[in-house]
């Protein structure tokens, strides 16, 4: 009966998530998302038609008998090289292999952070985020387990590898420009060598697969406006700005608030979870493209804080954000959008209050390495 009643929220969450999806079912079981586009890089990765819009359109529209507009390879050259072997099965075998994929990586991470943070279950059990990935055939899941296994690595000194693994995370780069600030202050010298040298290593992938013209295509999809189509319902502060109505002055007035709140918290403590914790949420604010599945990376951040700090606001304002209201209301679009990026604002402001509590060594100080 107890432990029944431990899994009974879990169980209520799933079937929460499932009649939401159920919804959605047709869609998603025929592939119809964003997994063309991962398939169509996969066949046109080796040819000099990765990063034409119109030859993409023309390779997904062959694929499912349709165009979707703004469904177009978006990610580095390496990837693609990554991908290649997707394109030796049928289009639903990909989307099969690729989605197991996916929900092995976010049971990997639940399940092996489960004990120090037992609450992770539930949240990812009602998780929209989660339940985005699926639906959409995205990719997100994959920055997940990246994570988790660098904190692993991390956590045992293994600082080098930790780097290495987390060079991977360079499919969505974006969300991740303040980790290596954060490596440079505090002279974290050997993760930032492997986050380099796996760096390194990932763009001689990309050109030896897509050529060295690659790179420019690449830059120059980065630059179309049509990446960029909702801004509104960005979870960023370039979604916030918009929401708000305001112009690029907002926006930039914000992205110097979060880095100065971040360059400040580097200067408060030494505490690198809490750190680690603060770069990802300042990543997904200055994110300029994003979406609700890129905030996955928030279960990093949550675990990090239930770990290292005490401080309640900060632990309930992290619970909250991870709860579905915050992104049922950014799926419901303008003004209503503003609360998720209002939300990761929050947490940041919380993050570095907690660097202000005068014992704050003692109470962040990390968990014993046999209950990691």
């Amino acid at each position: 009966m107890k432990r029944f009643l431990r899994w009974a929220p879990v169980l209520a969450g799933l079937l929460f998530l499932v009649l939401i999806a159920s919804l959605e079912r047709k869609r998603a079981l025929n592939g119809q998302n964003d997994f063309v586009a991962f398939y169509t890089a996969a066949k046109l990765a080796g040819t000099p038609h990765l990063y034409s819009r119109q030859v993409n359109l023309d390779t997904v529209k062959s694929i499912l008998g349709f165009n979707l507009e703004t469904v177009v390879y978006i990610r580095p050259p390496f990837y693609a090289a990554l991908l290649k072997p997707l394109s030796f099965f049928p289009y639903l075998t990909a989307y099969a292999i690729f989605s197991l994929l996916t929900l092995l990586s976010i049971l990997f991470f639940v399940i092996r952070f489960a004990k120090q943070c037992p609450d992770l279950a539930v949240f990812a059990s009602i998780s929209i985020p989660f339940l985005s990935v699926v639906l959409n055939g995205q990719d997100t899941p994959f920055l997940l387990a990246f994570l988790g296994i660098s904190m692993l690595l991390q956590k045992k000194g293994k600082d080098f590898s930790a780097g290495l693994v987390l060079s991977l995370c360079a499919i969505k780069f974006h969300l991740f420009l303040f980790l290596p600030i954060l490596w440079v202050l505090k002279k974290k010298w050997r993760t930032l060598g492997g986050a380099v040298s796996g760096a390194a290593a990932l763009f001689v992938i990309g050109i030896a697969i897509a050529g060295f013209a690659s790179i420019g295509q690449y830059i120059a999809l980065l630059r179309d406006p049509f990446i960029n189509s909702t801004p509104a319902n960005m979870p960023n502060l370039h979604g916030l700005a918009s929401t708000l109505g305001g112009d690029i002055r907002l926006e930039v007035g914000f992205a110097a608030a979060v880095i100065f709140a971040f360059l400040w918290l580097c200067s408060k403590t030494e505490d690198y979870d809490l750190l680690f914790a603060a770069a990802l949420v300042c990543g997904l604010l200055l994110s300029f493209h994003s979406g609700i599945a890129d905030c996955v990376l928030l279960y990093p951040v949550f675990v990090l804080v239930l770990r290292v700090s005490q401080s309640i606001p900060l632990r309930v304002a992290t619970a909250l954000i991870l709860s579905p209201v915050p992104f049922l209301t950014a799926l419901a679009g303008a003004p209503y959008s503003s609360v998720l990026p209002l939300g990761l604002l929050t947490v940041l402001g919380l993050i570095c209050l907690s660097a202000l509590r005068p014992n704050t060594n003692k109470l962040l100080s990390p968990l014993p390495q046999s209950q990691y």
